[in-house]
Formats: C-alpha cells, sequence, structure tokens
C-alpha cells in the first residue's frame, strides 16, 4: 500500500473544531455528524454533504491527487478527515443497501401512495393532517367507515410504516417501547416487508417494470400473510420485540469515525493511541457505542492502536451488517428469518457474536487486502448463515447486461442526462449501481477507506463516489459538484430537478402526518432565499402533482 506519512502532525495539539461537527437539525430530518457540534454533518432527509466554512477553506486548499501528502498542513489534514467521515455517511446512504432503503423510504411515502392521494382528494377534499382525518372519522363512524376510507388509509399506514421501520432501524432500543403504544403500529416484519416492498416498487417503475432483475415484492404477501396467522415471532400485532443493542445511526457513526481515525493514524509517524484518542473526545458516546457493543459481544478487549487488526475487524464487520442481501436485491428464501437477515442491528449483533467462536478472526486483518476482505466475509457468512457480501455486488453487477432500462439507466449516470420520470430515484439508483460495481473490484477500499486514501492508486475510485450535493464555505444554499468528465449544464440540470421535487417530498409527508399549517422552511436549499418565493414555488409544486393549492386546505384542530 505505501502510504506516504507526514512528521508533524502530532506536533500540534489536535483542533476539536475542524474534526468535529456544525449545529442540531430538527429530529424530523436525521443527520450523521463528525462529532457533537460538528463541523460537518450528512443529512439524510436532504441527502447534501455539509462542512463549516473554516473546514471548507481549508480543504479547498488541497487535492489529493496533485499533492504529496507530507506536503499537506497537519490543520488540514484534520480537516480532510472531516470530509472523509462526511464522505463515508453518503457511502453508506447511497452505496449500501440499507442505505438506499433509508434514503429512498422517504421519497416512497410520496410514490408509494400518489395515485390514492388523488383519490382522497377526489372524493373527500383537502383536509390535514389526513392521518387525524381518518381517526376522527373512525372514532365517530365506527368499522363501518374503514370501506369508504380504503385509500386514505392506505396512504397513512404506507407513510406509518416507513415512519416506524425507519425511526427503529436507526434507534432499536430507544424507539422499541414507543412503537409498542402506537396505535397503527403492526410488527417489526410488517414494517420491513413495507419498506422493501416500496423499495422495489419505486426500482421496478423506474428501470425494471418486468422484473427481469429486481425481485417481485408482491409474491412475497401470501407468505407474510402466512407469518401473520401463524402468530410467528415478529410478524403478528402485539408480537414481542427481540431489541438489538445498537441499530443504524450508532453503527454508521462508529463505521465513519473508525474510517477517519484510520486515515489520520495513516498520516502519522507517531500516531495517538486509542486512550489518546479516548481522552481527547472522539471515542466516547454515539461514535463508539457500536464498538463497545462489538468488543462486549465478540469477546476482544480495547486494542492499543487504531491499526490494530480488531478494528479492522469491527469495521468488516459493520460493512457486512449494513449491507443485507436478502429482499433487496436477492430474493427472500426463509421468510421466517427476514428480520434476522434484513435487520443491521441484529445482522451486527450475531456477527459479532460469532467472533467470539471464532477468536482466530480478532488478529486476521493486517494488510487491509482484498483477500483479507474475502476471507474473512467467508468465514463470518458461513458462520452466521449469510450470503457473501461479493455474491450480492456480483448479482448487481450482472443486472445492467440483463435488463435494458438499468442498462440505459447507467447510460444516463455517465452524463447525468438523466430523464425526467422518476428522476431522484433515477439519480440515487445508479449511483447505487455504480458504486456495487467499483466495491466487487474492490471491496477493501470501501471497508477500510481510512487506510487507502491518500494511496496513489485509489485516487481515481476516491473522486468518482464523492457526494453528490454540498454547501459551500463562502455563502448559503446547497450545490451540485463540478465533474471534469461531465457537462456542466447537464450536472445543474439534473441537480435543479431533483431537489425541484424536494417541495413535494416534504409537503406530502406534512400533509399526511403532521398537524398544524403548512410550513414551507427551504432556507437551507437556496443562497438568495425568498419567502415569498418559496411559498410560491412549494404551492407550484404541490399542484403540479396533485392539481390543488395549499391554501384551500381545511387544517384540522
Amino acid at each position: 500500500m505505501n502510504t506516504p506519512k507526514i512528521t508533524k502532525f502530532w506536533d500540534i495539539n489536535p483542533q476539536p473544531e475542524l474534526l468535529n461537527p456544525v449545529n442540531d437539525f430538527p429530529e424530523t430530518v436525521p443527520t450523521f455528524k463528525a462529532s457533537l457540534n460538528a463541523h460537518g454533518m450528512y443529512e439524510t432527509m436532504r441527502f447534501v454533504l455539509r462542512l463549516s466554512p473554516r473546514n471548507h477553506e481549508l480543504i479547498d486548499s488541497i487535492s489529493f491527487g496533485n499533492h504529496s501528502v507530507e506536503d499537506i498542513n497537519p490543520e488540514v489534514l484534520q480537516a480532510y478527515s472531516t470530509y472523509i467521515h462526511e464522505t463515508v455517511h453518503w457511502w453508506q446512504h447511497v452505496g449500501s443497501t440499507s442505505g438506499l432503503l433509508l434514503s429512498l423510504s422517504y421519497l416512497s411515502q410520496t410514490h408509494g401512495s400518489m395515485n390514492e392521494l388523488r383519490e382522497v382528494i377526489a372524493t373527500f377534499g383537502l383536509r390535514k393532517s389526513l392521518k387525524r382525518w381518518t381517526d376522527e372519522v373512525l372514532l365517530r363512524e365506527g368499522a363501518s367507515a374503514q370501506a369508504s376510507l380504503t385509500k386514505a388509509n392506505i396512504a397513512v399506514n404506507n407513510a406509518l410504516d416507513v415512519e416506524y421501520y425507519r425511526s427503529y432501524a436507526m434507534r432499536p432500543k430507544q424507539t422499541a417501547a414507543w412503537l409498542v403504544e402506537q396505535q397503527h403500529f403492526e410488527s417489526i416484519g410488517h414494517g420491513y416487508s413495507i419498506a422493501y416492498g416500496q423499495l422495489l416498487g419505486m426500482l421496478s417503475a423506474t428501470i425494471d417494470p418486468d422484473f427481469l432483475v429486481l425481485p417481485f415484492a408482491k409474491a412475497w404477501d401470501e407468505q407474510f400473510a402466512r407469518l401473520n396467522r401463524e402468530r410467528n415471532e415478529g410478524f403478528y400485532w402485539r408480537s414481542p420485540i427481540h431489541v438489538p443493542p445498537v441499530g443504524l445511526h450508532a453503527i454508521y457513526e462508529g463505521q465513519a469515525r473508525f474510517i477517519q481515525l484510520q486515515f489520520l493514524n495513516a498520516m502519522c509517524t507517531k500516531a495517538p493511541s486509542c486512550q489518546d484518542w479516548r481522552e481527547l473526545g472522539y471515542l466516547s458516546g454515539i461514535y463508539v457505542e457500536g464498538f463497545e457493543q462489538f468488543l462486549l459481544l465478540s469477546k476482544s478487549d480495547w486494542p492499543e492502536d487504531i491499526d490494530d487488526p480488531v478494528i479492522g475487524l469491527f469495521l468488516l464487520i459493520c460493512d457486512l451488517a449494513i449491507n443485507p442481501t436478502r429482499g433487496f436485491p436477492l430474493d427472500i428464501e426463509s421468510f421466517e428469518d427476514f428480520i434476522t437477515d434484513v435487520d443491521v442491528g441484529v445482522r451486527f449483533t450475531r456477527l459479532s457474536l460469532a467472533v467470539a467462536r471464532l477468536p482466530h478472526l480478532r488478529t486476521a486483518i493486517r494488510s487491509y487486502s482484498r483477500e483479507e476482505y474475502v476471507a474473512v466475509s467467508g468465514q463470518l457468512a458461513d458462520e452466521v448463515g449469510y450470503d457473501h457480501p461479493l455474491a450480492a455486488l456480483e448479482v448487481i453487477t450482472l443486472w445492467i447486461d440483463q435488463s435494458p432500462g438499468l442498462n440505459s439507466l447507467m447510460s444516463e449516470h455517465k452524463t447525468f442526462k438523466f430523464e425526467l420520470p422518476n428522476l431522484p430515484i433515477r439519480v440515487f439508483f445508479s449511483h447505487f449501481v455504480s458504486f456495487a460495481r467499483d466495491k466487487f473490484v474492490r471491496p477493501e477500499f470501501f471497508c477500510w477507506a481510512g487506510t487507502w486514501i491518500g494511496a496513489a492508486d485509489t485516487n481515481e475510485i476516491w473522486m468518482r463516489h464523492l457526494s453528490l450535493f454540498s454547501d459551500r464555505g463562502d455563502k448559503p444554499g446547497v450545490y451540485p459538484r463540478k465533474w471534469p468528465d461531465r457537462d456542466e449544464n447537464a450536472v445543474m440540470t439534473m441537480f435543479e430537478r431533483f431537489y425541484g421535487m424536494t417541495a413535494v417530498y416534504d409537503l406530502t409527508r406534512q400533509w399526511i402526518l403532521k398537524d398544524g399549517p403548512f410550513v414551507c422552511d427551504y432556507t437551507w436549499l437556496s443562497e438568495n432565499y425568498s419567502q415569498e418565493r418559496a411559498d410560491t414555488w412549494a404551492n407550484d409544486s404541490f399542484r403540479q402533482a396533485y392539481g390543488v393549492n395549499l391554501k384551500d386546505f381545511e387544517i384540522l384542530a
């Protein structure tokens, strides 16, 4: 690998304002930050990577393709490590199967129920929130109202199932007790089946209407109904919930933090110890929650240094955990095992427990090579009964030649000249496939990126998978990344059309689930923000989708 090292990084004090995160956003907008009070974040429901102005200034001063790492100021390296941290969050959301499901679930609340919502308007008129209205009608009229409310209930239940799935997958320990108290919550298995069904529905409508490559989710319905009838645990109302100790949030943050520290470690001739990083606050809270659970479950000890093989093993287990294979991209084989196969927290727990039975794996990862990735992944997958990760990646790469729709989509990805129908889905899924194609060849780079970034043979792949959208250090707003091999006008058109759907997604979610008036707050999106223009744009976008104006809704108190 021969990554060059610098000699003076640890001669200066680490600066938390460069390594750490910006300011909090509402809980309804999940964010992933480089640390508490961050100077970097990735916003899940806005698809944007953000950095502080100072970090922008430092990062803009260098390009790893044009500089020797030895010549780069240590202050810049600290800022760049935060950029790596947030880029890993982008990878998690666009490149992993759990992240694709999480990211597109937000879009599915609109795409999955748009026809039903139009019928609700035609039949019942305009009321917000739709959930409150349907609840009040059922309380007033009883079960006799169910038939007439079918379309409204589909929209409400689909939106709620997505909310429940997302909350539980992110933070199972904090969410489970709240979930079982919710009137509309069915079961963990039901939530995952809906989330996967909606994902496949959106993807098939976009690129594979004949299901030449995608699993056919409609064929699952009878099997999930059977599990419900047979009261199979996890698949019926009020079923017990076996809660994993950590979920997506902790696993994503742990993976990003240790990759960040791997990078800094690789840049040093005298690297800090794990105790040094702990005392500085970088191995605490959400950033180490997953790692501490891994150590506990695998019966491993805290390592002395960041380059200890046990940290490489932790990062591999994170990679395996966040990439379920059954349901998508592979079909379901055992419906009874569906939760075990797809829940990231459960996968992480089972893989960590496997290490206690395979203790030789604690020292197996030393060179961070493809060979080690393949071998150790194979042993872990065999031990717990999961698919080898490369098997799923190979399937995705083969899809391109098997599906004319996907082949056409990847041609759009080369130029960024995306067709307009379902454009946000087209953009996101094309990046997922591109990521899978590169990861199949270089899985070690994406698993242990901190040790590889800066190496001469990885710069091209690193640059190919930077985030699509980010902020800027000199002015507010969101901006598309410039790509040297794509026409600037095509990139800008893609950007404008992608975010042109932002208001529809946001306002549809508000309409279905949020009480009170519509809130058209898009200050985060535009440089020269005008609330009057934002209100007009939001209303026009909503009217194009549903044929009605926001001001005509009856707001239920």
